[in-house]
């Protein structure tokens, strides 16, 4: 699935998540290749827009950037539904979805999905879904750090040109 905005929208946020998923994909490719981590081989990732608030926009439009990594045309499941469905949890809690389910499961509502592997941190929150629920959130919190780090630099860049954004 191809990223849903380019780097000039939301304050070119799409740039830089868009970069660190091209540089993760050939580790989370590797690992999902192993039939221990993910029996069909699959990923599918959902990275939300920290730039809009969660009460303005609706889930959907929220979204800034997704990305399948292996076949899906093998897959026997709906990864970026279940990717979505994470997602769509930890966006509305602003929260994990671990810590929702195992901490605070007053916060649940009807339909939602049990199963960990959305990460909220830094602002962000990315949701991955194709391997065992400890792996779809590893790679997810490997996007946000990542991700992070690349804003960071550029915000240590800006520092040194004068110290404004």
């Amino acid at each position: 699935m191809p990223d849903r905005r380019d780097a000039s929208g939301s304050a070119g946020l799409a740039g830089p998540v868009t970069r660190a998923l091209d540089a993760l994909e050939p580790c989370i490719a590797a690992m999902i290749a192993d039939d221990a981590v993910s029996g069909e081989h699959a990923m599918h990732i959902v990275v939300m827009d920290p730039s809009v608030r969660r009460d303005g926009v609706p889930f959907e439009s929220a979204i800034l950037v997704e990305r399948s990594v292996g076949d899906r045309a093998a897959w026997k499941a709906d990864y970026a539904g279940y990717a979505h469905a994470k997602a769509r949890l930890a966006w509305r809690e602003g929260a994990s979805t671990a810590m929702v389910v195992d901490e605070a499961p007053a916060r649940l509502r009807e339909g939602d999905l049990l199963v960990e592997g959305a990460v909220a941190r830094h602002g962000w929150i990315v949701a991955a879904s194709g391997a065992h629920p400890w792996y779809d959130t590893a790679f997810a919190a490997m996007t946000i750090e990542l991700v992070n780090a690349t804003l960071r630099h550029a915000v240590a860049d800006a520092r040194t040109r004068g110290g404004t954004w």
